[in-house]
C-alpha cells in the first residue's frame, strides 16, 4: 500500500530535488519515513514513488532531471537500486501532466549527464509524451547538440549490436542447417 503523505511533505520533497538539496530532500525523507512508520512502514523508494505534484504530476525526478542535478537524481535513483524491476521502470517513466517523464526534462534543457544516467539506469528513450515527441525531439527542438549527438550514437550502437546478434544468429542457423543436412545424407547413405 502506498504511503499516505501529507501535501506538506509532497511539496517539500519536489522542492528540495528542484532546488538540488540533496541534504535536505535526505532529512525530510527520514522525517517522513518516522512518521508513517507505524501506519505503514515504507521504503524510502514508495515515499518517493508517492511523492507527486498532483497538480501538475511532477515528480522529484522530473524536477532534478530538469534542472541538472546530476547527485540528486543519482540519489533518487540509488533508492530503486534494489526495488523490483516494474517499480523502478514506473518511477523513471512516471509523466507529469503532458507525458514528459524525467528524461524528456533532462534532454529538452540540455542535461548530458542526467540524460546518461536515465539512461544508464533503464528510461524508456522512446516513450513520446502527449504531443508524440520522444526525448530526441525535444533536444533537436531545443538545439541541445550534445544530447541529440548522444542520443543518436546510442542507437547507431544498438543497431550494430542489434546486426551483430541477427548475424551471430543467421550463422548458427546456417550451421544447424547444415548438419541436419549431414546427418540426413548420411541416414540415405
Amino acid at each position: 500500500m502506498a504511503p499516505q503523505l501529507l501535501e506538506d511533505e509532497i511539496d517539500d520533497l519536489i522542492y528540495f530535488a528542484r532546488a538540488g538539496e540533496k541534504d535536505e530532500l535526505i532529512s525530510i525523507l527520514g522525517a517522513i519515513s518516522k512518521r508513517i512508520a507505524a501506519a505503514t512502514p515504507s521504503s524510502t523508494a514508495e515515499i518517493l514513488a508517492a511523492a507527486v505534484d498532483e497538480s501538475n504530476k511532477s515528480t522529484c525526478l522530473h524536477m532534478a532531471a530538469a534542472n541538472g542535478h546530476t547527485d540528486v537524481v543519482k540519489f533518487l535513483l540509488e533508492q530503486f537500486s534494489s526495488r523490483p524491476k516494474e517499480e523502478k521502470q514506473a518511477f523513471l517513466d512516471a509523466p507529469n501532466e503532458y507525458g514528459n517523464t524525467g528524461l524528456h526534462w533532462a534532454a529538452m534543457n540540455g542535461h548530458l549527464p542526467v540524460v546518461k544516467l536515465l539512461v544508464e539506469a533503464g528510461s524508456s528513450v522512446a516513450l513520446p509524451n502527449d504531443k508524440n515527441y520522444i526525448p530526441l525531439d525535444l533536444a533537436s527542438f531545443g538545439e541541445k547538440i550534445n544530447v541529440v549527438d548522444y542520443f543518436l550514437k546510442e542507437v547507431r550502437e544498438l543497431e550494430a549490436k542489434e546486426a551483430a546478434e541477427s548475424l551471430a544468429s543467421g550463422v548458427n542457423d546456417a550451421d544447424l542447417q547444415d548438419d541436419e543436412e549431414e546427418k540426413e545424407s548420411k541416414t540415405q547413405n
